[in-house]
């Protein structure tokens, strides 16, 4: 049984129930001592279960066709007549297997097709009730018109459960496809943070390096000023690495500090977007928390400021509470349209995307307000807990590695 759960689908769930139908009618109708069967009642219970058994290797070994599908739906529809009729009409204990058509097509997803199949089995009651040699009307309208509503009731649930798990269906394909597009962005990203730092390491790291030998060739050979550009070239090269070791984080912000790892990256995004930056830390903020998911975030939303926001001026601000960490990126630039907000994943321009995603997967929240031509601000809430506390670096080695 477990096997078959793990690989069923809804037309193998409907067939799994048609199977289950047939004890529980026999055991049903026979734990009744006022049941009224019929010489067809045992013929019917035989086709059923053959019926029941047929349908279920169907659905495992052939794939469920339109045609298929509503054929089947005919056959549970007569077979529930069939088994009402057989067991005493309207007096019949087996009036429920009618509500086996709602629920199966509930399973369908399909909420239309659902209101369809319980009104099909409303009316192949009355059917079979109306016309059965046992039914006094208009005595029995109040016991048919209790069926009828009962069918109905749980055809309307039935119906709320195939838009209610449908859209549930379809918000978690779209999460999904989200999802998807962030891990290739997360890859593109990686991608091209390697290909820029192999292009900076060997346009400016390695050359000056090359430039050193070349004047350590020269001081060999006496040539004057040579040693001062070789350390100059020396200086450069240790410049420019300890930049990039400090902004490989964590090492940055485990070594330096948040304050000075966002420091670095307001100062790098204002050089690119033409902006100025302030940077507001508080200082509790260096004693743990989410150190890692607040610089990846502001990371990105300075980032998206330099490429878009054609800001002036942007202040990135950190403060904290003894249950939550803030961080907020403010700039006064062109403002973000609502429209634009929305199409930005459909568009795979998920930057933002991204940052809502991964501060969410922390428990955190993310609140933008923008107006067009004034600018945006993005808010950021963590749970201090949402990363394990690091021990706190001492003065001292923080120094030692600011570049």
């Amino acid at each position: 049984m477990t096997r078959l759960l793990r690989h069923a689908s809804e037309p193998r769930g409907v067939a799994l129930l048609r199977v289950l139908l047939v004890p529980v009618a026999l055991i049903t109708v026979a734990g009744n001592d006022t049941a009224r069967t019929t010489d067809g009642y045992p013929r019917a219970m035989v086709a059923l279960a053959v019926y029941a058994l047929v349908t279920l290797v169907v659905a495992f070994r052939a794939p469920p066709t339109r045609r298929l599908t509503v054929g089947q739906a005919a056959f549970d529809l007569a077979f529930a007549a069939l088994l009402v009729h057989s067991t005493g009409g309207p007096d019949s204990p087996l009036t429920f297997v009618f509500y086996v058509l709602p629920i199966g097509a509930a399973l369908r997803l399909s909420p239309a097709l659902t209101a369809a199949w319980s009104l099909a089995a409303m009316g192949a009651y009355l059917a079979v009730a109306v016309p059965d040699p046992a039914t006094n009307l208009p005595n029995d309208w109040d016991l048919l018109l209790g069926d009828s509503l009962s069918l109905l009731w749980v055809g309307a649930a039935a119906v709320m459960l195939a838009a209610l798990v449908g859209l549930r269906q379809t918000a978690l394909a779209e999460l999904a496809a989200t999802r998807r597009a962030l891990v290739q962005q997360a890859l593109d990203v990686e991608a091209a943070e390697r290909r820029r730092l192999a292009e900076e390491l060997h346009d400016h790291a390695i050359q000056n390096v090359l430039v050193a030998r070349q004047e350590i060739a020269d001081i060999v050979h006496g040539i004057p000023g040579a040693d001062q550009r070789a350390r100059a070239a020396l200086d450069a090269t240790d410049e420019q690495l300890r930049r990039e070791v400090f902004q490989l984080h964590p090492l940055g912000v485990e070594r330096a500090g948040l304050s000075a790892v966002l420091r670095d990256l307001a100062e790098t995004a204002a050089g690119r977007g033409g902006f100025t930056a302030t940077v507001d830390v508080d200082p509790a903020a260096e004693r743990g928390g989410p150190q890692e998911l607040l610089v990846s975030s502001a990371r990105e939303l300075l980032a998206n400021v330099a490429k878009h926001a054609r800001a002036a001026h942007v202040d990135v601000t950190v403060r904290t509470s003894p249950a939550t960490v803030e961080l907020t990126v403010a700039d006064d630039g062109r403002g973000i349209p609502a429209p634009r907000l929305e199409q930005a994943v459909a568009e795979h321009h998920i930057g933002l995307a991204s940052v809502i995603e991964r501060v969410r997967g922390f428990d955190g929240d993310v609140r933008i307000t923008t107006v067009p031509g004034e600018g945006t601000s993005i808010w950021i809430v963590l749970p201090r807990s949402a990363s394990p506390t690091p021990d706190a670096q001492s003065p001292s080695s923080a120094t030692a590695a600011s570049p």
